[in-house]
């Protein structure tokens, strides 16, 4: 819960990837922030993000504005068989898996490399890692089991370290897109595509207010039962 900046997209060209690498530093640099570089060969069990499942029965209207998919042999007791695929390199195999009614398999070997920025101490991290065999943006999860979940978009959660630090992300994403192709942004402060200041506080101040008065509704529902509550921003 929070203000997040959600994106996804392709570096322009293996020479734009490095420029950006050495642009990002210098940014960094400038403002001040930590910087962590990434460059490692990556193998494992590949768990892609196979895109949203649906926990009821979408109506007619739906599935087509949608593009929801039904796959009968999917049905079973924790799953009604309905998905919206995300559309990536591995939405075909995926869909098939589903028309035979498993969970396909994948394994993934490739090297990543990039940037990763660290704005504020109460800021998510803002990553630039790519694939560089596809150049594409990568946001993965390694765990020590050997297995490693990748996600349809980045994102970097910064509502409370304050508007200040999100314009400053929204700058700095900004500033990137002459080196990638991007297919996806989305801030759910719509500070962004507007560059309206006003809208981002508002919407900065609502979404603030609104966690607060949730926090206190758990926090008094906690202590009915001897516990506590912490809020993002007390953390």
């Amino acid at each position: 819960m929070g203000i997040t900046i959600y994106y996804a997209g392709k570096a322009k060209s293996p020479e734009a990837f490095g420029e950006l690498l050495e642009v990002l530093a210098d940014r960094a640099e400038a403002l001040h922030w930590r910087l962590k570089a990434v460059d490692e060969d990556l193998k494992g069990r590949f768990y892609p993000s196979w895109g949203h499942g649906y926990g009821y029965i979408p109506s007619p209207e739906e599935i087509n504005e949608r593009g929801i998919e039904f796959f009968p042999k999917m049905v079973k007791p924790d799953c009604n068989g309905y998905f919206r695929l995300y559309d990536h390199q591995y939405a075909n195999d995926i869909r098939e898996g589903f028309g035979m009614g498993m969970y396909p398999k994948f394994h993934l070997d490739t090297h990543i490399s990039g940037i990763i920025l660290y704005p504020h101490e109460k800021c998510e991290s803002l990553k630039f890692i790519f694939n560089t065999k596809t150049l594409e943006l990568a946001n993965y999860e390694i765990h020590d089991h050997d297995a490693i979940y990748g996600y349809n978009s980045c994102w970097c959660k910064t509502q409370f370290a304050g508007f200040k630090i999100h314009v400053l992300v929204c700058e700095t994403i900004r500033l990137t897109e002459k080196y990638i192709d991007f297919s996806k942004i989305k801030d759910e402060a719509e500070y962004f595509h507007s560059q309206d200041l006003m809208v981002g506080i508002k919407n900065f101040n609502e979404m603030m207010f609104n966690i607060k008065e949730f926090g206190r509704f758990l926090n008094n529902l906690g202590k009915r039962y001897g516990l506590s509550t912490k809020s993002g921003d007390e953390m």
